[in-house]
């Protein structure tokens, strides 16, 4: 009898019902809501044709379905063990012949209880629609039983989690927003803990380990995601031993835990500077985070780094100690930063040696070259199919490419280039290798294109790197084109469409040799474009190739064909056309707006340009839209009374009689 006073107490029970039995009852009529209700409403409309298709049960008000998850058990979390955060109630109940294990065991049972009886409520409810509405053409029965125990278990986790965030304060709003704090940790430290690598260590690739996998450690998006992915033997794994260590955890919390922890923020004293050190790092990483994106300076960073964790640290106290008046203490804050200027110092001198790491030559089977990581993540060198044309990512077998590419990569390491706000041109650069033991390396680094422009030239222009580069240079892998459509840059207008075998053909060899012949210069990009080369396949896929004025065997071709004038605006075209000095255009892209074009047009610094010859060379020079990088602002009159065209000048590409007008 002792016993069972000792481990049960109907009194309890009916008064945590009375309580909290409301989040329960709620809980199963918005699961009914979003669940079984729609059933029903789409059987009313079955004759319809605007019916939604889904797969499976995750599908049906699959946002509303995430927000009841992560809503509901945190709730329940906090207002059954509300009375702990008050100390009146906390005593009172603690005061009771009943043993503290015993009432944890009571509040953690009822919990599971109003979550799990809803979803098996509604899951019972769903599979009787099922059977009687004939909707079996959806989802399966088996599917039905997928969601209630994905559902379970989900709902359980995040309750447990928000019963041991409880156990450790005596605050029902902090517990709350601990909770949710927690479930956004695991990534968001992973965030920001590589982010900041990339501004202590030079070619740290952040990138390459910010994969799409990151959603895995987020419950909430890993909820978003079971439509589509169910959950797998070991994260269901997972997740069961995440409840079992939170639920064992949180009881040896609360055998532990004193009454007086009640109203306190954090309810064991060893766990203040835990907290309060923790806030300052993690808001030391969001300083460093946001002026390292927004500044891209070191010295906006290290500004980031101790102006974020001054403020983190004394939010943190103000928070412990429940007053502003914490600023005494900064001698705490003297320890934290003492401990972060040696970490990021033997960070920042590279102890490890990471930044000037790099395999020996003869270690190296492939290397990888471009501007994005993304392609380096877990594929090889073979041909992957993809419905581009242009394929900047590139892995080089060739012995001389993989050289120049390991020259590239012994300057930056020389040089150590870091992200600049300065004006001049930059470029990523991601060099990975693939080793003949399998190991793989990666590096990335923001450069300024000309300064290393000798460095890429030789890569870039290789016939292997534009065999990677373009697909329509490969030997294989590119269905026959059967459609060439032109269009322009400024309206996507189509102007020419090839359908004629023979004139295809003959167009894609001209196409050909201007990406064989295609300098360093185009391939990065330091050139104007006409518009869009539209490739349709005999297989039905399109591909698309940038048609730059730089395809001079493009432009001859049009030309023999007479097809020039309609491809694009010719010299024959323009009446003529009017240069200014480009005095402020806001910094941002500007289209051929009326009022700004009589601005231009009616200053008094205005060259007009009415010979032919050099209307064609300032069409074949000029680039748009404009930005900040003009010097110079051409404005192309047409002589059919069309709407003029906009372009811009960059100090590379200005013609020679401009620049000594307008000097």
């Amino acid at each position: 009898m002792l016993s069972k006073t000792l481990s049960f107490n109907r009194g309890i029970t009916v008064q945590n019902l009375r309580h909290v039995g409301w989040i329960g009852l709620v809980h199963l009529l918005v699961l009914l809501a979003a669940v079984p209700l729609q059933l029903i409403m789409l059987y009313t409309r079955r004759e319809q044709n605007d019916a939604p298709l889904w797969n499976n049960l995750f599908e049906i008000s699959g946002s509303f379905q995430a927000v009841v998850v992560f809503t509901f058990p945190v709730l329940l979390a906090i207002f059954l063990f509300r009375y702990m955060q008050v100390k009146s109630s906390a005593d009172f109940m603690h005061s009771l012949p009943i043993r503290r294990k015993a009432l944890f065991y009571q509040h953690t049972a009822l919990g599971a209880f109003l979550l799990v009886i809803p979803v098996v409520v509604t899951a019972l409810i769903t599979l009787i629609l099922y059977y009687t509405l004939g909707i079996d053409v959806l989802f399966s029965a088996t599917d039905i039983f997928q969601w209630a125990g994905e559902m379970c278990l989900m709902e359980l986790f995040v309750f447990f989690v928000a019963v041991w965030i409880g156990m450790m304060t005596g605050m029902s709003v902090l517990q709350g927003g601990l909770t949710y704090i927690l479930l956004l940790f695991p990534a968001g430290i992973s965030v920001l803990l590589l982010m900041n690598m990339t501004y202590l260590l030079t070619g740290f690739a952040a990138d390459y380990y910010l994969n799409r996998d990151l959603e895995h450690i987020i419950p909430f998006f890993r909820f978003m995601r079971l439509g589509a992915e169910p959950f797998a033997f070991i994260e269901t794994f997972v997740y069961l031993f995440l409840i079992i260590v939170c639920y064992v955890l949180s009881l040896w919390l609360y055998q532990k835990r004193h009454s007086e922890a009640a109203s306190q923020a954090l309810a064991f004293p060893v766990l203040r500077p835990v907290f309060k050190y923790g806030v300052a790092f993690c808001t030391m990483l969001v300083g460093g985070f946001y002026f390292g994106e927004t500044q891209q300076q070191f010295g906006w960073i290290i500004f980031g780094y101790m102006t974020f964790s001054i403020v983190g640290f004394f939010v943190a106290e103000m928070i412990i100690e429940k007053t502003w008046r914490v600023f005494d203490k900064w001698k705490g804050y003297l320890y934290f930063f003492v401990a972060m200027l040696i970490v990021g110092t033997l960070l920042h001198f590279d102890i490890t040696g990471y930044e000037k790491r790099i395999p020996e030559l003869g270690e190296i089977e492939q290397v990888y070259f471009g501007d994005s990581v993304y392609d380096f993540i877990d594929k090889k060198s073979e041909y992957v199919p993809y419905i581009q044309l242009e394929q900047v990512s590139q892995f080089l077998k060739e012995k001389e490419n993989i050289k120049n590419v390991y020259l590239f990569h012994q300057q930056l390491i020389e040089d150590q280039p870091m992200p600049s706000s300065r004006s001049t041109e930059t470029r990523y650069v991601v060099i990975g290798y693939i080793l003949k033991n399998g190991d793989r390396m990666i590096r990335s680094y923001e450069v300024p294109v000309e300064q290393y422009k000798s460095f890429y030239r030789p890569i870039m222009e290789s016939k292997e790197y534009k065999k990677n580069y373009y697909f329509l240079l490969r030997d294989k892998g590119v269905s026959p084109v059967r459609q060439v459509t032109m269009r322009k840059a400024d309206s996507g207008e189509e102007t020419v469409v090839l359908t004629e075998p023979k004139q295809v053909e003959s167009f894609l060899t001209a196409l050909k040799a201007d990406l064989q012949n295609e300098s360093v210069d185009s391939m990065l990009g330091n050139v104007g474009v006409w518009g869009d080369i539209e490739l349709l396949q005999s297989d039905g896929d399109i591909l698309h190739v940038t048609w730059k004025k730089s395809y001079m065997n493009v432009e001859q071709w049009l030309k023999q064909q007479r097809l020039l004038s309609k491809a694009r605006l010719t010299a024959e075209d323009v009446d003529y056309a009017i240069v200014v000095k480009n005095k402020n255009i806001e910094g941002k892209p500007l289209t051929a707006d009326p009022h700004f074009i009589q601005r231009l047009s009616a200053r008094t610094d205005v060259v007009r340009i009415t010979d032919k010859r050099k209307i064609d060379e300032c069409l074949l020079q000029s680039s748009s839209p404009l930005d900040e990088r003009h010097l110079y602002i051409i404005i192309f009159y047409r002589s059919d009374g069309s709407d003029p065209q906009l372009g811009g000048f960059d100090e590379k590409n200005v013609p020679s009689f401009i620049r000594e007008q307008l000097q």
